[in-house]
């Protein structure tokens, strides 16, 4: 009996690695520096990931996502885990989003900040931009809508064009330090708080038409979402 194996190709793998490698290297040396290392560490993640992204754009010739998660009852990954998909056809010839990388968490404490990253951004991204995905997945599934996605948990994204350039030009992502909130129940995220001692505590990225990014590290450029005591990142 013949049996296929699905796997990623040496090109997905090699992307794969580089992610790995930079985010090791960075949690390794923020490690121990409390939430401003951890901020740092975060922001060169997601850089790295954004540039593995815009490679496997190329690479592809396909469009390409920088996805967040973005559904509250799954505590853990909720706007902490990210990952990379694009728009192909599987090995059973169905076109839709397909996984390139297996996804990556931020250290504890550190959230994308997404009301903040609408608010700074205002037409050139916004919550809207989410797709609903069964992630990761190298079997398209259910995910067949190249609009909304098609699966079932949400994602915030970013995207890429086939050849590289950003389809959210001047776009900033903006990640805060924070405190997950449940539920009574502990079933859900109710909100993540920001206190008064981390409201200075939000780095990012400015995501630019060729595809590169800028990191934006000083507190007054990335504003904060909400008033002087505590807010949420919605």
């Amino acid at each position: 009996m013949n049996f296929r194996k699905q796997a990623f190709t040496l090109i997905e793998l090699l992307v794969v690695i580089s992610i790995i490698l930079i985010a090791s290297s960075i949690i390794f040396i923020g490690g121990g520096g409390g939430d401003g290392a951890a901020l740092s560490s975060s922001q060169r993640i997601v850089s790295g990931i954004a540039q593995g992204a815009r490679g496997q754009a190329i690479l592809k010739n396909a469009e390409t996502r920088l996805i967040i998660h973005n559904d509250p009852s799954e505590l853990d990954k909720y706007r902490r885990f990210f990952g990379i998909v694009y728009w192909g056809t599987d090995s059973d010839g169905n076109e839709g989003w397909l996984a390139a990388t297996q996804g990556t968490y931020l250290p504890e404490g550190i959230y994308f900040d997404a009301a903040t990253s609408a608010n700074v951004n205002s037409s050139t991204w916004a919550t809207t931009n989410e797709l609903r995905l069964d992630y990761p997945r190298i079997k398209v599934g259910a995910n067949t809508s190249l609009t909304d996605g098609g699966g079932s948990e949400s994602y915030y994204y970013y995207g890429f064009n086939s050849n590289g350039t950003s389809s959210n030009s001047n776009a900033y992502l903006v990640l805060a330090a924070g405190t997950m909130i449940p539920n009574s129940g502990a079933t859900q995220v109710d909100r993540i708080a920001v206190d008064s001692d981390q409201e200075a505590l939000r780095a990012g990225m400015i995501f630019r038409r060729a595809g590169t990014t800028t990191a934006v590290n000083e507190p007054s450029a990335v504003p904060a979402s909400g008033g002087s005591s505590s807010t949420e990142i919605k």
